[in-house]
This record gives C-alpha cells, structure tokens and sequence, in this order.
C-alpha cells in the first residue's frame, strides 16, 4: 500500500456535431452525433475529506466511453406537421475495484479484485402528428429497445470467480396523446395518455447458478392539466401525472424470488408562473405532492455486490419557487429554491415508518445567479456569477449505510466573448474549492468498514472555441 499525488488524473476527449438540411421550405432534416471518451486513473472517493487522500492497495481506474446519433425530420403534410426522430445510444464502462474486503465470501483467499465490463445500448423511434395553426393537440407513437450486459468478475491470487453476468433486455410500444380544450374563459383543460407495453427479459448467472425471468406488462398512464390565464402574463394551473418503471430480475439477490416489481408514482402539482417584459420581475411558485408505491432501490449485499429490491411506499411533498429580474438591460438576475420532504412511509409487506427519508434526495436546494452582457466594438462581452447550494441528503435506506451528505454551497464564474458565429468562454467551476461529499458510493467491498466521501470535483478551469455555421 501506498500513498500517490494526483491519482485520479481524468482525461476526456469527445466532440460533438450536427448538420441540418433544408430540402424544401417548411422540411428539415437534422443529424447529430456525439462520441466522449472518459479515462480515470483511480476512483474519486476518499477516506479523509479533509486531506482527499485514502491508502490503497490497488489503483482502481474507470474507462467510459459513450456513443450516440440522432435524425429528426419535420415537414408539412397538409394542415398536419410530421416529426420523426431515431436515435441510437451505446455506452460501454469498464471499471476496478479491490475487492479484498469481501474475498471470502467467493470462496477466495489474500488479496482480490473484482473488474466489471457493462455494455449499455438504446434504440428508440417516436413520430408525432399536431395540426397548424391554433388547434392545440398532437398524437404519436414510439419504439424503444434497451439492453444491457453485465461480467463481473472477481480475481483472487489463485482463482478467479464470476460474481455475476446479467443481461437485461427491455423493450417498449407506446402511443400516445395530448390535447388541450376551452372550458370557460381563460381556463383551458390537457388532457394527455400513454398506453405502452414493456416486456423486460432478464437472464443472470452467478456462483450459486443461474435464473431467468420475463415480464410483461400493458399499462395506462394518464395525465391532466387545468390551466387559468388571469392575464396575459399570468397562469395558474393544477396539473397530475402518472408514471412507471418496468420490474426485472434482480440482480445477484439473496431472495429466494428474484424479481422485483414494477414501481409506479403520481404527482399532484398546483403553481402560478408569471412572465415578464423590460424591467419587471418573472417568477414560478409550485407546491407538490406525490405518492410512490413499490420503490425500486438499489441495496448492498454482504459479499459488497450491489442489487436492486421493491424498498415499499413512499411520499414526497414540496415546494419549488423561482424569479428572474433586469433591473437595467445589460443586467440579468435570478434565484431559485426548493425544499422537499421525502419519505419512505410502510416496508414492502405494509409495515408503517416513522422516520425514514428517501436517499440521495436533498432536503432543500437553491440557486443564485447574475450576468452583465456589455458590448466591446463588433464583440459582446457577457460575465456570469452563479452559487448553488446542497442541503443534506442521506446515501441509502440501509441502515449500516445511513449516512448524512450534501450540505455545501459551490461558487462559479465565467466570461464569454461573441463576434457573429464565433464564441470564445472562459469559465471557473467550484471557484473557492469546497469539498462536499456528494451523493455516491466508494468501494461497496469496503464501504461498511469505514466511512467513505466522494468529495466534489475541485476548482476547475475551462477554456472554449465554438464555431456555428
């Protein structure tokens, strides 16, 4: 074991494009890809925050790497407009982790290390038909096929043993619709819909054999919104929504049932937004209410894999507000806050608790920023300032894992220069290098024994060219 300087180095390298084609009047096409490469030495977290070092045995570095194309076509077809869009994601990471901590419990003994390969791909197709002109509604269908593939392995001096391979495959048919209608004056009705059909098919291999599952499921998931437009700047609404995620076949779990259940939530939101124009002031208020049943929640085993299980039912109540103001044209002010209490109510066989927040969700945040656009000859000049802040947040519904994190405020600051389509910044994140922990694990072989942080990433300095044609 030793000690090492700036042992995480990361290196990115990516680029981004896109190209649209304008065949005749009222059609485009549009294509865009993007390729990023993420390499890390080591892994972020720490075990002291306050001198960011931990002693290691191993490095445990991380490749991640992410591929993805679109195409979109809208166009006129009569009174109606068409948009139809493919896109195709790939994500591939690679990443280590010394697994001594948990040896034993894969039959292994001294030191180990456990490497995980995922591949993650998404293929999705939508299309929509909204009519021109004042009519206000729009129908489509969509596509959508995920897989995903897991080898985990841990390696010991002698052996090696595969702690898991899992392949998940999901795929989606939707349609779906939205229209918004008159009632009385100035108050309008949405009225929205999804009926899709998700089939999930798990297959999982491990030490102690294999299972394979499928589910399927065709579900409705309904949305309406009422709207009142006191004035032209004005609106108030009350709106409610539906949602789920599709179950699956958990992986590497110690329940003699393998699949956990679909979970599914809805959310009441009643608010006011009011735009602005010159100088006066424009601002949101929302307060919101949501019901979640059969959360879905990733847990640690005791041999440090990581599985997912239905955590019970849960509710979340809040409230969000925002407001911007110019209080002279060259000069841009706004703020943002929102406090939520998240909780989890009754376990998953229904029985009731007192006090258990929902993890990794802050129990307040807010937002404050400025910007000053001066103009330098033929070029803009624009100088922004920006402060967020984290309340606190605990890492798991596991009690050995209930820890306290968040509660840290982080500063930036940049500039840019603009001359017709070339655009020069500079920009400086985490400016007073401030070192929360944020919200992710370290090493689950080794997380029980002692506390671990993943602080945030320091002071950083950001230079760009763009270019638009």
């Amino acid at each position: 074991m030793g000690r090492t300087g700036n042992a995480n180095r990361t290196e990115t390298l990516g680029g981004r494009m896109a190209l649209r084609w304008q065949p005749a009047p009222d059609w485009t096409v549009d294509l865009s890809g993007i390729v990023q490469n993420v390499d890390s030495r080591d892994s972020q977290y720490v075990t002291s925050v306050d001198t960011l070092s931990r002693t290691a045995r191993i490095a445990e570095p991380t490749d991640n790497d992410f591929r993805s194309a679109a195409a979109t076509v809208q166009g006129g077809l009569g009174d109606l407009v068409l948009l139809a869009t493919s896109s195709y994601v790939k994500h591939i990471v690679n990443y280590t982790l010394d697994a001594t901590a948990g040896a034993g419990a894969f039959g292994l003994t001294g030191p180990a290390t456990f490497t995980d390969d995922r591949t993650y791909t998404i293929v999705n197709h939508e299309m929509r038909l909204s009519p021109r002109g004042a009519s206000h509604w729009l129908i489509g269908a969509s596509y959508l096929r995920a897989r995903s593939h897991d080898d985990a392995v841990v390696t010991g001096d002698t052996a090696s043993v595969t702690a898991e391979t899992l392949d998940r495959r999901v795929t989606e048919y939707a349609l779906f619709g939205e229209a918004t209608v008159p009632l009385v004056d100035r108050v309008k009705a949405t009225l929205g819909a999804r009926l899709f059909r998700t089939v999930a098919e798990d297959e999982s291999v491990e030490q102690s054999g294999g299972a394979k599952d499928r589910i399927s499921k065709t579900l409705l998931s309904p949305s309406v919104a009422i709207a009142w437009n006191r004035s032209d700047r004005t609106m108030v609404y009350l709106r409610y929504a539906r949602a789920l995620r599709p179950g699956g076949l958990a992986p590497a779990a110690e329940f003699p049932s393998r699949r956990f259940d679909s979970d599914e939530l809805g959310t009441f939101d009643l608010g006011i937004r009011r735009t602005a124009t010159g100088r006066g002031v424009a601002f949101g208020f929302s307060l919101f209410h949501t019901l979640w049943s059969h959360i879905q929640s990733d847990y640690l085993l005791a041999n440090g894999l990581v599985s997912t299980r239905n955590a019970g039912r849960g509710r979340i109540y809040g409230i969000e507000a925002n407001a911007e103001w110019r209080p002279v044209p060259r000069v841009r002010l706004s703020a943002g806050a929102t406090y939520v209490n998240a909780m989890l109510t009754r376990t998953e066989d229904g029985a009731r608790l007192d006090d258990r927040r929902l993890p990794i969700t802050p129990n307040a945040t807010a937002r404050a920023s400025a910007r000053y656009d001066h103009p330098f000859g033929p070029w803009l000049a624009s100088i922004t300032a920006q402060a967020n802040f984290i309340g606190s947040a605990r890492l798991s519904f596991d009690q050995n894992l209930d820890r306290n994190m968040g509660e840290y405020t982080t500063v930036s600051m940049g500039g840019l220069l603009s001359r017709d389509r070339l655009t020069l910044g500079l920009r400086i994140d985490n400016l007073f290098d401030t070192r929360g922990d944020t919200f992710a694990f370290g090493n689950p072989f080794s997380i029980m024994a002692a506390r671990q942080y993943t602080p945030l990433k320091p002071r950083t300095v950001t230079l760009s060219i763009a270019r638009a044609w």
